[in-house]
């Protein structure tokens, strides 16, 4: 009987000592799960907070950028008369320097409104229509893009916005367009970055301006008499 029950002891205690081993080896695999993922959660939360810093810094070089041009203007001079307008840094930074830049370094100077549709806009700013080859004009740009600047800006007549290619991720490049008309599908698809304080009655001149039409449907809204961007002259209101 003493045999028995010793017996019986040594199994019992076998039986629990390899029920703790194993619930042991459990433990220990799920602390070295649970160690692991903590330390790919301090590692996501360096690179969140590399992250973040990186667009705090962005964001405040776009407002350093954005403030620099408050209060400016330009005065597109062309041959139909002068257009006057202002613009939206805080809408459209990037859009707004680009403009602004090439401008003042005299790039748009004797370029053409090259596209014009009563009740829509007239569009202008390509280099090529510099060349008086008027098949190529709306086909010219910089070799480096800028990123769209969407925004809920009411394309309404006198808004200055970029134009750009079918492919949105393609970004703009330099050419423009002023509204005539209103057109809502164009909101958030494109940069809307200022508008005209004066001289619609000179857009609206240019937007009806004898076209092609019929007659040649490569240049059917081109006009027959060029429409020359003289230049744009950069300015800081006075306040």
């Amino acid at each position: 009987m003493k045999n028995l029950i010793a017996s019986l002891l040594a199994i019992s205690f076998l039986v629990f000592s390899c029920g703790d081993k194993g619930k042991i080896e459990r433990l220990a695999r799920q602390n070295a799960d649970l160690s692991r993922q903590v330390e790919e959660i301090k590692q996501e939360n360096t690179q969140l907070k590399d992250d973040f810093q990186k667009l705090q810094d962005s964001f405040s070089h776009m407002q350093f950028l954005a403030a620099q041009m408050q209060n400016l203007r330009a005065r597109i001079v062309t041959n139909y008369g002068d257009i006057e307008v202002k613009f939206y840094p805080d809408k459209a930074p990037l859009t707004c320097f680009n403009f602004i830049t090439r401008a003042e370094c005299g790039f748009y100077d004797n370029t053409q409104f090259h596209r014009v549709i009563p009740g829509f806009m007239i569009q202008g700013g390509d280099p090529n229509s510099k060349d008086g080859d008027p098949y190529n004009d709306g086909q010219g740009g910089p070799l480096v893009n800028i990123p769209n600047e969407f925004n809920d800006t009411d394309h309404r007549p006198g808004v200055l916005s970029m134009a750009r290619v079918s492919d949105p991720r393609a970004g703009a490049g330099c050419q423009f367009f002023i509204m005539h008309g209103s057109a809502a599908h164009l909101n958030n698809q494109y940069s809307a970055f200022g508008e005209v304080t004066g001289g619609m009655d000179v857009v609206n001149e240019i937007a009806n301006a004898r076209t092609y039409g019929n007659s040649d449907q490569r240049l059917q809204t081109h006009p027959v008499q060029p429409v020359v961007i003289k230049t744009i002259a950069v300015y800081r209101a006075q306040n």
